[in-house]
């Protein structure tokens, strides 16, 4: 297609010298060249598709405007929407519309309707031929209609009910590490199996690409429930039918790769899986539950070799990143991050220790788990069953003279206690606790039977941060926030451009894409410490850190409503826990 080439240039879509270059890559392959492109620069799918649309004129439908209809699976079976990359998007008497993403396809249209007329003259009265109309959309919209439709491996579901053989040879995209491999594929004629490895395969290949932290799989008496976690949302995944007809297998399945006993099925159990996936390592921590309908799987996924975010790049405030900057040039003191799990903590002391690390420093952190290996640090996984619990690790770690210490979470006193010690004793000490917000941290210390004199001389900054999500920029709508809100939050806003979420396909028609944290942050000061030595209320101390500067969690979230970056829902809902005083509020902005 040197027409087309020649077209993408005249578009400016693509350089003459990409083309030229991606020609002597794939001298040999008959692959087309718009495939061959998308596989280079995948960013450009849409313009590549948008101009090859025009170049065959042809109609290219927008996936945002495609309504999924699942009650129209029963026309095109799952194994061949998945065979030839086909999903029905709409039907009127023997009229079926499919969406295609390779136009080599729409030839194919007699040969589709020949086949899918057999599959359907079974299910539905239908006594003439099928007429099907072709739609050329993008590769990413089929294979994320394909999955909505029908369910994630659903062809490989269809195979097992329907007793059919298994193409064992196709490469897997996923393989599993450690010193037992389990071999992806199965066995020659053992078709059910072969079947179940690759339907597992494809929920954790889904999980992947779409960055999910946990996986969950919960059975209930009629169904077998999948859903994903992202951005800190469960979101529940379309399924096959019969799926639960199943459930035994998937549930074996992962219990061997995760080195499980499948035959204890009444107690709890944890396990874990390395696999690498698309050629990225990832860690899979598994623990199973016994319920009333069966066992309940929780799957952790963990990129082992994700690209740590550099302070800069946290979302945090410049007037607090200044002052944590100074905070972190001290050669002693405690620094803790408070907030609930999942509010990014880990993310920030990671992001800490990545700027601390230097060769004239030894850091030693004691975690639970060890989540992400930092090169130069010395990491030490607790293990209790065996006594190695986090105050055993702590009462050792500073014979190994640490500059550096990081404690992945103060539980209880005596944890609590040596982290102080350490401290006072010249080591600059991070770890996180939970607590709401940053000054309830300090009456949390005096809880735990901490003297007040050591929590005072020890402890020199704390943050308390949470999770928001970001709004979709392809789908979010302008709002009007002119109503419901009081004169002055009007007036904090008045100018701003607020927005809304909506949902499309780019964000799974959940509105949002990727989070950001929101920050509230103080360090002690003399009059904030005589404060603690007098063991002050939290309400007390929290109102000197705001008359010293400190905004708070909510006010964060409201500057990002004002960026255009989330919603106001979203904000209210992440702090709800958190009543706003108006006059510190606005004398904050």
């Amino acid at each position: 297609m040197d027409d087309f080439k020649t077209f993408l240039v005249l578009r400016q879509i693509i350089q003459s010298e990409q083309l030229e270059a991606l020609s002597q890559e794939d001298s040999f392959t008959l692959e087309p060249i718009y495939y061959q492109l998308l596989r280079k620069f995948p960013e450009l799918e849409y313009p590549i598709w948008r101009a090859l649309a025009d170049f065959l004129q042809l109609e290219l439908i927008d996936p945002h405007h495609i309504t999924i209809k699942p009650d129209l699976a029963r026309w095109v079976p799952a194994r061949l929407a998945y065979q030839y990359s086909l999903v029905p998007i709409d039907k009127e008497g023997d009229r079926l519309e499919v969406a295609l993403a390779d136009p080599r396809q729409f030839e194919k249209c007699d040969e589709f309707a020949l086949l899918l007329s057999q599959q359907s003259h079974s299910q539905a009265n239908i006594k003439g031929m099928l007429t099907v109309i072709p739609r050329l959309t993008t590769p990413s919209a089929v294979s994320q209609m394909i999955t909505a439709c029908y369910g994630i491996g659903a062809d490989k579901v269809q195979e097992v009910i329907e007793g059919r053989s298994v193409d064992t040879d196709t490469e897997p995209a996923i393989t599993i590490q450690g010193s037992e491999v389990v071999d992806l594929t199965a066995a020659e004629g053992a078709s059910e199996e072969a079947a179940i490895v690759r339907f597992v395969n494809q929920v954790l290949l889904e999980a992947v690409k779409i960055s999910a932290s946990d996986i969950h799989l919960e059975p209930f008496e009629k169904e077998l429930r999948v859903r994903y976690r992202i951005d800190g949302m469960l979101q529940s995944e379309p399924l096959p039918d019969r799926l639960k007809n199943l459930e035994a297998a998937i549930i074996s399945r992962i219990k061997i790769m995760a080195g499980m006993d499948i035959a204890e099925k009444r107690l709890p159990q944890d396990g874990q899986i390395r696999l690498t996936v698309m050629g990225r390592p990832i860690d899979v921590r598994v623990s199973v539950l016994p319920t009333i309908f069966g066992q309940g799987l929780a799957l952790r996924l963990l990129d082992s070799q994700i690209t740590f975010r550099q302070l800069d790049n946290l979302g945090i405030p410049d007037d607090y990143l200044r002052l944590y900057r100074q905070v972190l040039k001290l050669s002693h003191g405690v620094i803790l991050v408070t907030g609930p799990t999942g509010s990014g903590k880990t993310t920030t002391l990671y992001a800490s220790l990545h700027e601390l690390n230097r060769p004239d420093r030894k850091i030693i952190t004691v975690e639970d788990p060890v989540e992400y290996q930092l090169d130069g640090v010395t990491q030490i996984q607790t293990k209790p069953v065996i006594g190695l619990n986090f105050a055993s690790v702590l009462r050792n770690i500073l014979r190994h003279d640490p500059d550096i210490v990081m404690i992945g979470e103060i539980r209880d006193a005596e944890t609590a206690e040596i982290a102080i010690s350490a401290a006072m004793t010249g080591h600059l000490v991070f770890s996180t606790l939970h607590t709401n917000d940053a000054p309830s941290a300090l009456v949390r210390l005096l809880d735990m039977d901490l003297e007040p004199y050591l929590v005072s001389s020890a402890l020199e900054a704390v943050i308390a941060q949470r999770l928001i999500r970001q709004l979709c920029p392809d789908c979010r709508i302008p709002v009007d926030v002119s109503e419901g809100l009081d004169d002055e939050m009007r007036g904090f806003l008045e100018g701003a451009k607020v927005y809304e979420a909506k949902g499309c396909p780019e964000c799974r028609q959940t509105g949002f894409r990727g989070r950001q944290a929101i920050y509230e942050m103080f360090s002690l000061n003399d009059k904030v410490r005589q404060m603690v030595l007098h063991r002050t209320d939290a309400s007390q101390i929290r109102q000197e850190v705001l008359n010293l500067g400190m905004r708070t969690l909510r006010h964060s979230g409201l500057e990002k409503v004002k960026l255009g970056l989330t919603s106001l829902a979203e904000v209210y809902r992440v702090t709800r826990d958190e009543t706003i005083d108006m006059q510190t509020f606005m004398k904050g902005s």
